[in-house]
């Protein structure tokens, strides 16, 4: 993706972010099922694979992140464009919790900084 979309994606949901409690409460009811995922750590197919498994996001089709989505594997900004636009797209539906690979030390330590790096070296 250009990196004017990913500013631009970036920067909406920034401000989606900010308008969001956070903590988050969540209840599920026997008609309506949550998938709970982690650590994805930039392994692109993993969250390909849950997408093919469990269905993509939407308002039947819930699903709470754990943090971990970025760093070592070599797909983490594209699993952040994926996440977010999917955040966007399903606000209510989709929940994003931090882990700690989502930290500035982390990323330099791991591998995201270099990634965003060297695919958007603007």
């Amino acid at each position: 993706l250009h990196a004017r979309y990913v500013l631009q994606l970036l920067s909406e949901t920034r401000r989606v972010l900010k308008e969001m409690p956070n903590i988050t409460h969540l209840s599920t009811s026997y008609s309506k099922e949550i998938t709970v995922c982690g650590d994805l750590h930039g392994n692109l197919d993993d969250l390909l694979l849950i997408f093919y498994k469990n269905g993509l996001p939407s308002e039947q089709n819930r699903y709470v992140f754990n943090g971990d989505f970025v760093d070592r594997g070599k797909n983490s900004m594209e699993i952040l464009i994926i996440l977010f636009a999917f955040l966007l797209i399903y606000p209510n539906d989709l929940h994003l919790n931090r882990g700690n690979h989502e930290d500035y030390l982390m990323n330099l330590r791991y591998g995201f900084t270099k990634e965003v790096s060297k695919k958007y070296k603007v």
